[in-house]
């Protein structure tokens, strides 16, 4: 048997007992499955946002950014942003959370953070494929910011970018 079956099980049967006990648990089997995944402390963006369900993304960055279920008022706050396309959503929640005290005080470190407000590209490179453009991983990008100017140029030109 494999571990996700077994917290898969767990879930089961703990929700059950909270039906029988006329409550109900407040987080989804999905999302309690999705962080037995995830090391503590550690969250990779790139991964994160192949979830392109609004909802459900911010209810798992809270919980892989905050260590903690969304509360209540954050819901509130989030949800006139939901009718957003997933990857506008997905950079105002990750450059909220990752800009709070909070985020801060956790020490969770990102890995592969498309949405990075501190590389050239933006954590994306505009004008391929998509609106946003495409995803690009920080060891790319720490690549492209050893590149003299010239190679920086190019591979902006190559890939569409703006120079």
């Amino acid at each position: 048997m494999k571990d996700i079956d077994i917290y898969s099980a767990i879930y089961d049967i703990v929700d059950e007992n909270m039906n029988s006990a006329g409550q109900k648990l407040r987080i989804s089997k999905e999302l309690v499955l999705s962080t037995t995944t995830v090391k503590p402390g550690k969250v990779d963006i790139l991964k994160l946002s192949r979830e392109r369900n609004n909802e459900t993304f911010v209810k798992k960055a809270y919980i892989f950014m905050l260590n903690r279920q969304i509360d209540s008022y954050a819901v509130k706050a989030w949800k006139p942003q939901y009718k957003l396309p997933p990857d506008e959503f997905q950079h105002n929640v990750v450059t909220t959370i990752k800009g709070s005290q909070e985020f801060f005080n956790n020490q969770v470190r990102m890995y592969n953070n498309i949405y990075s407000e501190n590389n050239s590209f933006g954590g994306s490179l505009a004008g391929i494929g998509r609106p946003a453009g495409i995803p690009v991983s920080e060891r790319l990008l720490k690549v492209y910011r050893k590149m003299p100017p010239f190679m920086k140029n190019a591979a902006k030109k190559l890939l569409g970018g703006r120079r």
